[in-house]
């Protein structure tokens, strides 16, 4: 047992010490991993089961005015964090490499600049749980799928490791599309708030946009994963990004489906 236990602390140390990017370690949340385990594990045991039993016998609350102010504040910080990386990458460094982008781990500004900028993703991540949040003390338990959790919850846990071991580079694609498609999604959700009749037509092609997302991903990490052999990006995150990409592809394409192709022809 004792033997086990050493083992287990030897990968712990390797994996969470020597390997990591250790230029974030002091900031909140980036350092051990067991406060943000402990977070999500108390999101996930909130949103499915504390949550729905402590709303049971209550009326929904009314959050219409604190929903309007926490989309908006999303609207500006992921078009910010958009703006700032476009920017960045496309105008002023000019030199991203859309076959293979490596990771800056230098002090040097740059370098500082894309691990601050993989942090403050990460932050965003875990703000994005509170849509969770808002379904359930609304009552709107149906919004709770598979889909909406395994979604949140992986972005979390995605955007925590890509920050600790790949902070920027080949990654930032994938920062760059989330916070654009983000800022659309959540001024979608301020404008809906004033009624279906202002955003019935956004929804539909909001979908086929995070499909776009995704599709271009999926080929964004697969083409140097299994063309380009020469790439330094680390090729078990290349795989990470290609087959996540795949997957959330899958289950969107299957919404969509659902919701627009197979109630149209019911219809």
């Amino acid at each position: 047992m004792t033997l086990v236990l050493e083992r287990m602390y030897d990968v712990y140390r390797e994996y969470m010490v020597e390997r990591r990017d250790m230029r974030s370690a002091h900031l909140p949340l980036a350092g051990s991993p067991w406060p943000l385990m402990l977070l999500l594990a108390t999101y996930l045991y909130g949103v499915l089961h504390a949550g729905p039993r402590f709303m049971a016998q209550r009326k929904a609350y009314d959050l219409r005015k604190v929903i309007r102010v926490y989309n908006i504040v999303q609207v500006l910080i992921n078009s910010v964090i958009f703006l700032w990386i476009v920017i960045k990458m496309f105008v002023v460094y000019r030199d991203y490499n859309f076959s293979c982008q490596v990771c800056n781990y230098t002090s040097d500004y740059r370098g500082m600049e894309e691990m601050y900028l993989s942090y403050s993703y990460f932050l965003l991540k875990v703000l994005d749980l509170a849509d969770t949040v808002f379904f359930v003390l609304r009552k709107k338990q149906s919004h709770v799928s598979f889909l909406h959790v395994y979604h949140h919850t992986m972005m979390v846990i995605g955007s925590y490791f890509g920050m600790l071991y790949v902070p920027g580079g080949h990654a930032i694609m994938l920062g760059i599309w989330n916070t654009l498609v983000h800022a659309v999604m959540y001024l979608y959700y301020f404008v809906s708030s004033y009624g279906s009749q202002y955003s019935g037509w956004w929804k539909k092609h909001l979908t086929r946009m995070q499909l776009l997302q995704f599709v271009h991903l999926a080929f964004h990490f697969g083409i140097p994963l299994f063309f380009n052999r020469e790439c330094k990006f680390p090729r078990f995150w290349m795989g990470v990004g290609f087959l996540q990409a795949l997957f959330i592809l899958g289950l969107f394409m299957d919404f969509y489906i659902k919701s627009y192709v197979v109630k149209r022809k019911e219809q």
